[in-house]
């Protein structure tokens, strides 16, 4: 049986804000800005995938897709 894995909301926003701060921005709305007008940095294309997962498990309404 596959282990289970619990994600608690302060958890993910805690990696969130990690992975933003190691791109240096302050919000997941400016990351998406910046995907919207391809401004990102390589690194920043290399974490679009968990960020967005984060906001999806956040509920966010948007994502860079």
């Amino acid at each position: 049986m596959a282990p289970v894995i619990t994600l608690t909301k302060d958890r993910l926003i805690a990696r969130q804000n990690e992975l933003l701060a190691e791109l240096r921005l302050d919000s997941y709305e400016a990351f998406r800005e910046m995907a919207r007008e391809r401004r990102l940095t390589d690194q920043g294309w290399a974490v679009r995938d968990e960020l967005d997962s984060i906001a999806y498990l956040l509920g966010e309404d948007e994502l860079t897709d």
